[in-house]
């Protein structure tokens, strides 16, 4: 078999400024062009689901994505597509747009599981919707070639039995027996290997779907010769990066500081994904967040920071219970002077974890 040149993409969730406008609807176009463009340096190109949000999409999508899909088509390249979640309509059926798309061919319910590509003995297999009752009654051919399941679904190599039959276990591989698994549904990128062979991967959500899906995001390319994996790669696709970065507080004199820094690493408009850490001998004000949002398009900040012993009590005190123990703890700290090593000792009482700084963030 000559090589063949295989594109895996999933989880763009093209409409999604309908529910979160984090990222706009032109970015997620803008990174399925992207998508399209490498597509078509490919011979097949692979959807693993939820390249639409929901059923209440714009159908504008459906003729951009026809569009494109017919010019790929057209060109000579192939298209396989597994339905998600994000391609069924309430009534848990798929989309009938989706159906009316120009693909090779789109796994539906009244269409077999495995079908065969032109291209050369590539034969792919795929189950658009599990209902949990339902075994992965997915068997390989006894044809020579390469055999690629197309799933939308959990993939747990390591576990041999679950209640849980939406996932692919050990078994269900086993009984499959299938060369390579291209899967949607999970947004972090991962590959599986089996006997020090690539088994299977996700490329992970194109574009972020939340403002917790930081950095690169990708699809997969792969070629396959003489039915083996030859070459497998993620490219990075977003038109969009939300950035990140772990602050320490250590450094930072006061608020204002801590705003400047923000600003000036960062550029205006930008998403930002911010974690404090370190040890903290300032407030952090009510105003924070709202100061950083006049100034940017996203934001969410993680604090693990520790606080000293003054800033725990100055943070700590109001009306509640806990506020009532911080004001009597400060008039008596108040009447005596605290050398260093009490204080961190008050502070690994009250707050045990400051001294492993294992402590949960608080997104302020």
């Amino acid at each position: 078999m000559e090589k063949i040149k295989i594109l895996i993409i999933s989880d763009l969730h093209l409409g999604m400024e309908n529910a979160d406008p984090i990222i706009s609807g032109e970015e997620r176009l803008k990174t399925f062009n992207k998508i399209i463009s490498i597509a078509d340096e490919h011979d097949i190109l692979l959807i693993a689901g939820d390249l639409i949000n929901d059923e209440n999409i714009d159908s504008k999508y459906f003729a951009i994505l026809n569009e494109n899909f017919s010019s790929l088509i057209n060109s000579g390249k192939e298209i396989f597509y597994t339905p998600g979640f994000g391609e069924l309509t309430s009534q848990d059926s798929i989309n009938p747009s989706i159906l009316q798309l120009n693909t090779t061919f789109t796994f539906s319910d009244d269409k077999g599981f495995m079908v065969k590509s032109s291209k050369g003995d590539i034969f792919i297999y795929g189950l658009w919707s599990k209902n949990p009752s339902d075994e992965w009654d997915i068997v390989r051919s006894n044809k020579n070639g390469f055999h690629i399941g197309l799933f939308y679904a959990d993939f747990n190599p390591q576990i041999n039995a679950s209640s849980d039959n939406m996932s692919i276990k050990k078994d269900n591989i086993k009984k499959m027996n299938l060369d390579f698994y291209a899967l949607g549904k999970k947004h972090t990128f991962k590959m599986f290997k089996l006997y020090n062979k690539i088994i299977g991967a996700y490329p992970g959500s194109s574009e972020s779907y939340s403002i917790d899906e930081i950095g690169d995001r990708f699809v997969i390319s792969m070629e396959i010769e003489d039915d083996e994996v030859r070459n497998i790669k993620k490219i990075s696709v977003n038109s969009n990066k939300i950035l990140s970065e772990e602050i320490d507080c250590g450094d930072i004199f006061n608020q204002t500081d801590l705003l400047e820094k923000f600003k000036l690493s960062y550029p205006a408009e930008s998403i930002i994904n911010i974690t404090l850490a370190g040890e903290r001998d300032f407030m952090i004000e009510s105003n924070f967040i709202s100061e950083l949002s006049e100034y940017f398009r996203g934001v969410k900040v993680t604090d693990i920071s520790i606080p000293s012993l003054k800033i725990m009590i100055e943070e700590n005190i109001d009306d509640s219970l806990k506020g009532v123990f911080f004001q009597i703890l400060n008039e008596k700290i108040d009447k005596e002077t605290l050398s260093e090593t009490d204080s961190e000792m008050i502070s690994g009482i009250i707050y045990p974890s400051a001294r492993s700084h294992k402590r949960e963030g608080v997104v302020l």
